[in-house]
């Protein structure tokens, strides 16, 4: 036996190859191995190829996250030598439906974005790692377009930040929420809304709400705990609107508002994760208001549990709300809540003449990733129809999220959906 030392001149390292002379004819068994990632070569078995297929499917469902910058900038995507050594646990992760995030069930209600993948994608992301996860061509990249640093609706209408910036501590995960007055001297009509994140590398999801009630409180600072009422004993919140890597924008359907009060303030909640180190954050909201008064306004429907007694030790405790609409209605979005003990949230729509539609289906709870799901098309509801919540609780110690180790008995009455419905008419 002979042996062949390679010395690769850009890691140093030395490779070792054995030669085996069999006979008349010498054979050269190599295992080539790649000097950056360490993974070995594989045949190519497959037509699809990251630079034409793949890094297209990361762009539009991926790169919000996994890109430098980002939240998960640790797991980068964007190019093929960083996105190949992950090929193997990207497969994975896309057929056991943990990445992208996942919560609506495909089948029950039409969204514009419900953040999975197609069929087709996970199709083609499963062929390409198991062909041996080629390259291809550089000339088959996607364009890069130029990154704007202005906002994607354009310049918003009104412009809420906070007066400094929030530090962020170097380890865990942190919920903070912050008081900001409109100072709107008449009521206004809100368009769309947008959330522009300060720090993208830590900042992991928010939601903006509206509050109500004739309370106040000092903004004295962000409060760091998950629930937080910035607006003071007696005050109570609406959902304006939610945001999650990817997500950009909220723009209602033409003739459809939603009314800001003269005076009105928002508390917007953001969840951190942190990088190791010690960061800040200034993100802001913008506003854009309609040029005239809307044909049709947007109005929130909390649907919430009643008070109910869990039992320790259940892995499937059914919890229902329902309420039935006074008027006539369309339904533009939803979302659906799911809190540590939900295994899975459905909404439907009992219409008067008794058909009914499944508007939504989630499941699969992960950490404050609750985005506001908008309809393909507005979901006509007649009046007299009824919206039912039904929820299903796991309180046992087999429930990853249950609060409590060991489990015991809650009492529970949660919210289970926020419904956005348009009317031109007070649902209340």
């Amino acid at each position: 036996m002979n042996v062949i030392v390679v010395l690769n001149e850009s890691s140093g390292r030395k490779i070792k190859a054995s030669v085996l002379a069999l006979a008349s004819i010498s054979f050269l068994s190599v295992l080539l191995i790649d000097p950056l990632t360490g993974y070995t070569h594989e045949p190519i078995t497959t037509n699809v190829r990251f630079n034409r297929e793949i890094i297209r499917i990361f762009e539009r469902s991926c790169l919000a996250c996994h890109s430098a910058g980002r939240i998960k900038a640790d797991i980068p995507l964007n190019t093929y030598d960083v996105a190949r050594p992950w090929a193997k646990a990207i497969k994975e992760e896309v057929l056991e439906k943990r990445m992208p995030p996942y919560q609506v069930v495909k089948g029950f209600g039409s969204f514009h974005r419900d953040y999975g993948l197609s069929q087709r994608d996970v199709d083609l992301i499963v062929s390409w790692v198991e062909g041996g996860a080629p390259k291809g061509d550089d000339k088959d990249l996607p364009g890069r377009a130029e990154t704007s640093s202005g906002w994607a609706l354009g310049a918003p209408d009104l412009i809420l930040q906070p007066a400094s910036e929030t530090k962020i501590p170097r380890d865990g995960d942190t919920t903070l929420c912050l008081l900001l007055p409109t100072d709107l001297k008449k009521d206004r009509w809100m368009s769309g809304l947008e959330f522009r994140p300060g720090n993208s590398a830590v900042v992991h999801s928010a939601s903006v709400s509206l509050l109500r009630g004739a309370s106040s409180r000092p903004n004295a600072g962000p409060r760091r705990d998950a629930g937080c009422n910035t607006g003071g004993s007696g005050s109570t919140s609406d959902e304006l609107g939610t945001w999650v890597p990817g997500q950009v924008s909220i723009r209602f359907p033409d003739g459809v508002a939603r009314l800001l009060p003269a005076g009105s303030r928002v508390e917007l909640k953001i969840h951190y994760h942190s990088n190791g180190e010690v960061t800040s954050d200034r993100s802001a909201i913008g506003f854009y208001f309609a040029g005239e008064e809307p044909v049709r306004q947007v109005k929130a429907l909390t649907l919430a549990a009643p008070l109910t007694s869990v039992p320790v030790a259940v892995e499937s405790f059914r919890v229902k709300s329902s309420y039935v609409l006074p008027g006539a209605a369309e339904a533009i979005g939803l979302r659906p809540i799911l809190f540590p003990f939900a295994k899975s949230v459905e909404a439907t729509a009992y219409r008067p003449d008794g058909t009914a539609e499944v508007l939504v289906w989630a499941k699969n709870r992960r950490l404050d990733w609750e985005p506001i799901y908008y309809f393909r098309r507005p979901v006509e509801l007649p009046k007299g129809t009824r919206i039912e919540v039904v929820a299903y609780l796991d309180n046992s110690a087999e429930n990853p999220n249950n609060p409590h180790d060991p489990p015991r008995a809650v009492q529970f009455a949660e919210p289970l959906c926020d419904l956005f419905l348009t009317q031109s008419v007070d649902l209340r």
